[in-house]
């Protein structure tokens, strides 16, 4: 660690602003981690700026950037291109999964999941990629301990969730120093804002969405498999909380959400089967060959999207998701029942 702060402090000597980029629809996890580079980076007497792209879509999230006050904007209000250092956190270049333009190659890059395209990855003069962490929030608590830097009661309350969601409570992905570090923040976690972050108030839309997907889940019940289409809707995040809320069915292994907003199609992969099949693995499988698709994950959870389409393509794409997924289960078509 002492080594890879001074390699990044030296990256950063006499620059005044450094653009922070998280991953597309951020998660909890890369809007932490993104907070927590930004007060490092201030402890050097450097200023950054904190930007998404996509949307904010589940409340939870809202309500954290809101009640922590995490000034994140979207990517739209700046030019990345003005910036000399860019640093993309819980994502990686060209990964399809955060908004910089393909010919920018950010300065700096930290990540838990496997590292993707190495040849892009040599041309990031600082790299700091740690599959074996549950959580970037973990990966970033590190240095920021490391470094002597006080965590205030907000930041803490940002991390420590940005690794209990990633880690689903410290269970999923989660290794010794992910409850090393959340054992460490616990102590100056806000409790009642993260209860409030935890259990938000919800609109209206996320129940008729639920009652969608659920009248719309097909079920191989021999191979415990479970297929959600939500149909066409706002918020991308929804996939992965219905995929999140079926998994937790009696006896699923797998589970599938499909969905479609504007010109792309989400899907979100969820299953209890790994080690003998990776979500990650079956994820990218599943855009093999795909135009504008891409995926990627964990062992437990994975998602991508698919951009660009026109609505035949639409059809024709979400079926073959689909196909592909069903095939590679040993799904029998004829077997598949409604599941409510």
């Amino acid at each position: 660690m002492r080594e890879r702060l001074e390699a990044l402090s030296h990256l950063l000597m006499n620059k005044r602003k450094v653009l922070i980029v998280t991953h597309t629809n951020p998660d909890p996890d890369s809007i932490a981690s993104a907070y927590a580079m930004r007060h490092l980076f201030a402890s050097w007497g450097i200023n950054s700026v904190l930007v998404y792209g996509g949307i904010i879509g589940r409340a939870e999230n809202k309500v954290m950037i809101n009640r922590l006050r995490i000034p994140l904007r979207s990517i739209q209000t700046v030019n990345p291109f003005n910036f000399k250092i860019i640093s993309l956190v819980d994502a990686q270049p060209s990964s399809g999964n955060n908004p910089l333009p393909p010919s920018l190659v950010p300065s700096i890059v930290v990540d838990h999941h496997p590292a993707r395209k190495t040849s892009l990855l040599k041309k990031v003069p600082f790299v700091d990629i740690r599959p074996g962490y549950g959580s970037t929030s973990s990966i970033m608590a590190e240095y920021l301990m490391e470094s002597d830097v006080d965590i205030n009661r907000r930041l803490a309350t940002a991390l420590y969730y940005g690794i209990k969601s990633d880690t689903r409570d410290l269970g999923r992905s989660a290794n010794e120093v992910d409850i090393k570090i959340s054992a460490e923040l616990y102590p100056k976690v806000l409790v009642k804002t993260l209860s409030q972050i935890e259990y938000p108030r919800l609109p209206r839309e996320y129940f008729r969405i639920l009652q969608k997907a659920l009248s719309r889940t097909t079920w191989y019940p021999t191979r415990g498999v479970l297929i959600s289409e939500l149909g066409v809707i706002g918020d991308p995040d929804m996939v992965a909380v219905v995929a999140d809320f079926l998994i937790r069915v009696e006896g699923i292994k797998w589970v599938l959400a499909l969905a479609q907003r504007d010109h792309e199609i989400f899907f979100s992969l969820r299953t209890t089967d790994y080690p003998k099949r990776s979500a990650d693995r079956l994820a990218r499988a599943l855009i093999k060959g795909i135009e504008g698709g891409s995926a990627g994950g964990h062992d437990t959870t994975a998602g991508g999207r698919i951009g660009l389409l026109s609505l035949q393509e639409m059809d024709e794409l979400r079926e073959k998701l689909r196909d592909r997924f069903t095939n590679v289960l040993g799904c029998n078509a004829a077997k598949e029942v409604p599941f409510i």
